[in-house]
């Protein structure tokens, strides 16, 4: 009985460019021996049924996802003896649920800060990760969709212009964001002589020339995310302690696996901006030697070669021995290949994919039966209601505007004596009767 693990793929050396993947490779090569369990590089997330990666399957069937439930389920696994978190006190197990949730909530942003929302990162770095481990239609719809998402959960932070540590040249100069630009900048990143020339006219701290003047909004940029770092980086720094792990035992435990998933993405990637490794190493060294300690204790310091895995995975050869993580290819017919690469393009024209999702609701739908009233007599009531509505206001406005014309007349009925209704009857009468004889006279 063999599990098999599917994850995103390598990028920068880690077995995973996604922290909880790179956090559950760690727990699953401490915890589940050689030969038992398989892992797979995937970037299709609706193989599993909450459509997020990583996931663990055990016999063809999906089992967990994320690093809890994956954690959750391979610590009742019958075949696995080994549990990182044995040896843990109550208080021990609470630090490590809180942490846990400290970390998802504070870490997250980071990277997709650093990774995804710096253009400069993303563009030189992380988009070409990418390239390395998915097919080639994949390249087209997979990082953007990630971007968009690492945009839409930082949006709140006001960092979505964010291109911190660049010079005021490379930040206002005219033209920036061109393909001329885009250009030189390739040129610069191969250390190909380039024709642009810097200004030295002006040297202002940092920027040079006078457009440093104009650089306050990056340097402010910077002001938060050193806030943000220290969000992250103060309670860890507080519960390492001077010990080698978090909550202080002989050994990593799982709090530890997904400390490094999360910390190893801030400081290994190339990136251009590496704000965050020079804050980890400035401010925070213990922090530093701490994740180049799990490194060590977890992967044996093996770099991952994104090539190799692809090579694994497109051409169904064996893993090589001298590869630490047992890699294996993705079980799939040439058919399903071929619907994966259709679904994928189709999926990113405007009109195909607004039709899928649309026939999706329409099939979700059909299985509840809802209570509510139905949306035509709903509508039909609230149209009756509008309308009524605007034409009382209608006759009300034109009634004001349009006043009737002349002298308006109250005819009233002379009080009665004693004959009720017949004495008011006979009164009128007389009254003709004498405007009669008046009219007679002239």
């Amino acid at each position: 009985m063999v599990l098999a693990l599917h994850v995103w793929g390598p990028a920068f050396g880690l077995p995973s460019i996604e922290p909880e993947c790179i956090a559950t490779i760690a727990y699953c090569q401490r915890v589940i021996p050689r030969g038992q369990w398989t892992l797979v590089a995937e970037h299709d997330a609706t193989v599993g049924v909450t459509e997020s990666l990583p996931i663990l399957f055990d016999d063809d069937v999906a089992t967990a996802s994320g690093f809890e439930d994956i954690v959750a389920y391979l610590r009742n696994y019958p075949v696995i003896a080994n549990d990182l978190d044995a040896s843990l006190s109550s208080r021990q197990r609470t630090d490590r649920t809180a942490f846990i949730t400290f970390l998802q909530s504070t870490a997250t942003p980071l990277i997709d800060l650093s990774l995804y929302v710096s253009a400069e990162n993303y563009n030189t770095t992380t988009s070409s990760a990418y390239t390395a481990i998915l097919p080639w239609y994949a390249n087209y719809t997979v990082p953007p969709k990630r971007r968009e998402l690492a945009r839409t959960r930082t949006a709140h932070m006001g960092l979505s212009s964010l291109d911190v540590d660049t010079t005021a040249e490379d930040g206002f100069a005219p033209g920036r964001g061109t393909a001329s630009s885009e250009y030189e900048a390739a040129k610069r990143a191969a250390g190909i002589p380039t024709e642009s020339k810097a200004t030295t006219s002006l040297n202002i701290g940092r920027s040079k020339g006078l457009t440093g003047l104009l650089g306050g909004q990056m340097y402010a940029a910077r002001f938060k995310l050193d806030a943000l770092s220290a969000d992250l980086l103060d309670p860890l720094s507080d519960l390492l302690g001077r010990h080698d792990y978090l909550l202080h035992g002989e050994e990593a435990s799982s709090l530890d696996c997904l400390a490094f998933g999360y910390l190893s993405l801030l400081i290994y990637p190339p990136v251009p901006q590496a704000w965050l490794r020079e804050t980890i190493k400035m401010k925070y060294p213990r922090i530093g030697a701490y994740v180049n300690k799990l490194h060590g204790d977890l992967f044996r310091y093996d770099e991952v070669k994104p090539a190799e895995v692809w090579t694994i995975s497109s051409s169904s050869a064996k893993t090589p021995r001298t590869t630490l993580l047992p890699w294996v290819a993705k079980s799939e017919t040439f058919a399903s290949k071929a619907l994966a690469s259709a679904k994928e393009i189709a999926g990113s024209i405007p009109g195909v994919s607004k039709f899928w999702r649309g026939s999706t609701a329409v099939a979700v739908s059909k299985r509840s039966k809802s209570e509510l009233p139905s949306p035509l007599l709903v509508n039909s009531l609230v149209g009756i209601t509008s309308a009524f509505t605007v034409g009382l206001a209608a006759l009300a406005i034109h009634h004001r505007r349009s006043p009737r014309e002349g002298e308006l007349i109250f005819w009233a009925l002379r009080p009665s004596g004693g004959l009720g209704e017949a004495g008011s009857i006979l009164g009128v009468f007389a009254d003709q009767l004498r405007d009669g004889a008046l009219y007679s006279q002239f």
